[in-house]
């Protein structure tokens, strides 16, 4: 699955930029820096599944990967 379709999959919204989504109410979480479609997949799913805590946690009820040319950001939405 490429990063689009895992966020799908997990009902994340995607942005394409840091500030869209600070601009639409989400709080940034890590960064991880990818070198390829593979490893821009991987660190995609690492960071859902760590925002995938938080909401099952009740910390936040939406979560969102940012997608840029050479990293993944994960966001949720604060309550």
């Amino acid at each position: 699955m490429n990063t689009k379709e895992i966020a799908a999959h997990y009902e994340a919204k995607v942005f394409d930029s840091k500030e869209a989504a600070t601009s639409a109410g989400f709080a940034l979480t890590e960064t991880l820096t990818t070198r390829n479609t593979w490893n821009k997949a991987s660190a995609a799913q690492a960071i859902i599944h760590k925002l995938l805590i938080r909401k099952r946690q009740g910390e936040t009820d939406q979560i969102g990967i940012v997608i840029e040319p050479q990293s993944i950001t994960g966001c949720y939405k604060k309550d």
